[in-house]
């Protein structure tokens, strides 16, 4: 944490998909130690757990649609996770939650009165849909992980993930087929919920999220920095 006052201990990344949120929030967890609210594991496995029951039934289907799913189905599971980890204090990143306004109205007040409305930030990563798509078409995960290899030139010809060695992978969900589904699902269903945020105090910057995986990082750590000090660009 040299030179950074950490004084957000709930952090939101909202973007559409594409825009760089789990490259972004990895960073942060490397360098600062926040946990991440592992959204699409903590679904997956909930999948997994309950194959037969026709809500999770549902659920599956409009996940492997690139649907979202509904707020309370993935509320619940998300502050199942959180509100252990809140309770001690330590720092939280949610990088795929909250994505409709449902889920935002559970865990925004939630997060406020643990951590008070001071120390929750939203970086709002903004992304034209024809970039976004391009990262999504070449994207890649790693097995052991999920660790976001990006789609820049210089991960191109990796085979293995530079972090832990496993081997790389692309999701179902970023097939091609998908994309417009998912846009379409993020601006009627997720941006929405920025208004959650405004409505409990929590400041909100944006961030060009076109520019390079450094340059946004930069972006992110000086509204960290910013935090404490100014208002924000809302």
């Amino acid at each position: 944490m040299e030179g950074v006052i950490m004084r957000p201990q709930a952090v939101f990344f909202v973007g559409a998909p594409g825009s760089g949120k789990d490259t972004q929030a990895g960073f942060l967890i490397e360098e600062f130690g926040f946990i991440q609210v592992p959204s699409s594991k903590l679904i997956l496995a909930k999948f997994a757990q309950n194959p037969d029951d026709p809500v999770v039934q549902e659920e599956k289907r409009k996940f492997d649609a690139g649907e979202l799913n509904s707020g309370p189905f993935v509320a619940e599971i998300m502050m199942e996770f959180v509100r252990p980890i809140a309770a001690q204090g330590r720092g939280l990143i949610f990088s795929g939650s909250p994505r409709t306004v449902f889920e935002a109205e559970v865990e925004v007040p939630e997060m406020v009165k643990v951590y008070g409305a001071d120390s929750v930030l939203v970086i709002n990563l903004v992304i034209p849909d024809e970039v976004a798509s391009q990262r999504i078409a070449s994207r890649r995960l790693c097995r052991a992980h999920n660790h976001p290899i990006p789609a820049t030139p210089e991960f191109a010809n990796i085979t293995k993930c530079p972090k832990d060695g496993s081997e790389l992978y692309v999701r179902d969900l970023d097939d091609p087929g998908k994309t417009g589904t998912r846009f379409s699902e993020y601006r009627k269903l997720t941006e929405p919920t920025l208004d959650i945020f405004r409505a409990n105090g929590v400041p909100i910057f944006l961030i060009d999220a076109s520019q390079s995986i450094q340059a946004i990082h930069q972006e992110v750590v000086a509204a960290l920095e910013r935090r404490a000090t100014s208002a924000p660009r809302q």
